[in-house]
């Protein structure tokens, strides 16, 4: 059994969905163990829960200590299969860090699977629906990995009630060594509003667009008021590149004005865009895992960010991966193998 030490690095949520995604991949089993032990409130949250109840659930897997505030947990993986897993967060817990250990073990599946999650689509400290559909899903499409993002209803916090199904259909993934991303080919976006007046979305959808005027692309964004429990507001930007998919995201909050949401998501946007940077610096860390299991490559970031230590710290205990780190042109590239 890989024994994991929780505490290690970030030690955060990410470890815990990670580690037990790359389990089933493998098919080893890893127990961990300091689970958030420096948060505020350490040890399982639900949305962990309910991350590794999918995965487990894709591999008939036996889990022990599965239960909210367990600072510890063993989870024996049996085969990965094809199917359809449903899984409720009971609370505006992340619906896309549930996603994120769910697509990954899904990934290496041998037929399709269906993911079908209800929680929190867009909330603090956790990426936006709109991120993982428009920027992650494209770029596991570079990878030979096909995923599609269904947003049935938006869900914030403290209500949750956001309903999501993502459709995997797996393949052994293919190399990615982008160091650069080349031209900036469209910018789109969405600005969406639940409960609230649509003028907020078109302010935030303004003020992104003032942000990346400067760039030679059009630039599109959205204005939405989907179906969901609110009141919430948010906003998603992406830049597709010739070689890439980088994104940045806002959520609105009470006495903050739409434009300056808005102006935050652009302003992260652009500053990647500035930098050459193959990758934004969310999406760094989500591949990680998937060139260490597949078929290896390099990439570029801005920084090394906690979350991209902590993800190659884990890959090198699981698996032995070794990477290369050094910096180009400002940048810094990341090499895997």
């Amino acid at each position: 059994m890989i024994e994991i030490d929780g505490s290690r690095g970030e030690g955060g949520g990410q470890l815990v969905r990670t580690a037990v995604a790359v389990s089933a991949a493998l098919g080893k089993p890893v127990h961990i163990v300091n689970i958030r032990s420096r948060r505020e409130n350490p040890g399982l949250a639900p949305q962990h829960v309910a991350a590794v109840r999918c995965v487990a659930g894709l591999c008939n897997g036996s889990v022990d200590d599965l239960n909210v505030g367990s600072p510890v947990l063993a989870f024996r993986p049996g085969p990965l299969r094809a199917g359809n897993v449903k899984i409720d967060v009971g609370t505006a817990g992340s619906i896309p860090l549930v996603l994120q250990a769910g697509m990954l073990a899904a990934s290496f599946a041998p037929g399709e699977c269906s993911l079908e999650i209800t929680g929190g689509t867009d909330l603090r400290q956790a990426p936006a629906m709109d991120y993982l559909a428009n920027v992650t899903a494209p770029l596991l499409a570079k990878l030979g990995i096909a995923v599609a993002v269904d947003v049935k209803k938006r869900g914030y916090y403290p209500r949750g009630g956001g309903e999501v199904t993502a459709v995997v259909k797996p393949a052994r993934p293919l190399p990615f060594r982008v160091e650069g991303p080349g031209r900036t080919v469209s910018i789109g976006g969405n600005a969406h509003v639940v409960e609230l007046e649509p003028d907020i979305a078109r302010r935030m959808a303004s003020a992104a667009a003032s942000e990346l005027k400067s760039f030679p692309a059009p630039v599109k964004i959205q204005e939405t008021s989907p179906p969901g429990l609110g009141p919430g507001t948010g906003i998603t930007v992406w830049a597709r590149t010739d070689h890439s998919v980088l994104g940045a995201s806002a959520l609105g909050e009470r006495g903050l004005r739409a434009e300056n949401v808005g102006a935050v998501a652009g302003r992260e946007l652009a500053a990647e865009l500035k930098a050459g940077a193959s990758l934004d610096l969310h999406a760094a860390d989500q591949l990680v895992p998937y060139l260490v299991l597949g078929g290896g490559g390099a990439f570029s970031v801005r920084n090394i960010t906690t979350h991209l230590e902590t993800v190659m710290w884990l890959m090198t205990e699981m698996t032995g991966a070794r990477f290369t780190i050094e910096k180009r042109y400002g940048l810094m590239r990341v090499a895997v193998g």
